[in-house]
């Protein structure tokens, strides 16, 4: 977990928005699509995000391509939401602290060396990696087309994703 790199636009993703008062989202920088997750978990605050002075992005394509290649060598791609995609490309394109409580953004971040903060918890502790296990013959994939839930060809049990 980094120092804050550039200037006071911290990227928060929607937790920080939920826990944290007012004066700490001041000037805060968030991707566009994160606006409508405002609005439904944090009403109050989306009426308040232009006094807050908070900055609405879009992330380049690059960013996003590149973020999505780091997840999916993590093993985080498939948890992530297009939104938390878009908060860590964000992160990239302005070399910004990103706040969040997602363990998978962290997890994409500090593969990345990008600098990160919890918004309300300790955050992970070191770099996660992901693999699919059968639930039956515990037979294991690194990466794979197979997704959390789906059928083990060998034997007919779902898989589950876990920690390596």
């Amino acid at each position: 977990m980094g120092a804050r790199v550039d200037g006071d636009r911290m990227i928060i993703d929607t937790a920080g928005f939920i826990h944290w008062p007012h004066d700490r989202i001041r000037g805060a920088m968030v991707s566009a699509s994160q606006v409508a997750e405002i609005e439904r978990h944090a009403p109050e605050v989306y009426l308040l995000l232009e006094q807050l002075d908070v900055e609405i992005a879009m992330p380049s394509e690059e960013s996003l391509q590149r973020i999505a290649v780091i997840a999916a060598e993590t093993g985080d791609l498939g948890g992530l939401s297009p939104v938390d995609l878009e908060v860590l490309a964000l992160g990239l394109d302005y070399n910004r602290e990103i706040a969040t409580d997602d363990h998978r953004v962290q997890n994409v971040a500090e593969a990345n060396n990008m600098a990160w903060r919890s918004v309300s918890g300790s955050g992970i502790r070191t770099k996660w990696r992901w693999k699919l296990r059968c639930l039956g013959c515990r037979r294991e994939w690194q990466d794979s087309e197979l997704e959390d839930g789906e059928i083990c060809s060998d034997c007919g049990s779902r898989v589950r994703l876990v920690r390596s």
